[in-house]
């Protein structure tokens, strides 16, 4: 199956808990699940290179809440902007996610 490439298209992921997340259809093979904060969480690096912990583990970013997008470091209030839309997200958005539920 060729990989979706309009950012349009969603698809529904579900969770180990029965949960259901809706998700750009682009990102939804590299989601893991989700963290605390209900925010997705998906692998830092490319999808045959991801990068990991010192303990082997995948290391995971949280995608903000406004595009699904990682956040890069700026001189905004919070530190942090989002990717997509570069308005301020909280500094979460800047460093490692932590998995609560994972994908089904």
């Amino acid at each position: 199956m060729p990989r979706p490439t309009n950012p349009a298209d969603t698809v529904e992921l579900t969770l180990a808990d029965g949960q259901h997340v809706t998700v750009h259809a682009v990102i939804a093979g590299r989601v893991r699940g989700i963290d605390a904060d209900g925010d997705l969480l998906v692998p830092l690096g490319d999808t045959e290179n991801p990068i990991r912990h010192d303990d082997g583990s995948e290391y995971l970013i949280p995608l903000t809440p406004c595009c699904h997008a990682s956040g890069k470091g700026s001189e905004s209030p919070t530190g942090v902007v989002c990717r997509g839309c570069y308005r301020p997200v909280d500094g979460k958005y800047g460093g490692p996610g932590f998995l609560a539920i994972a994908r089904a």
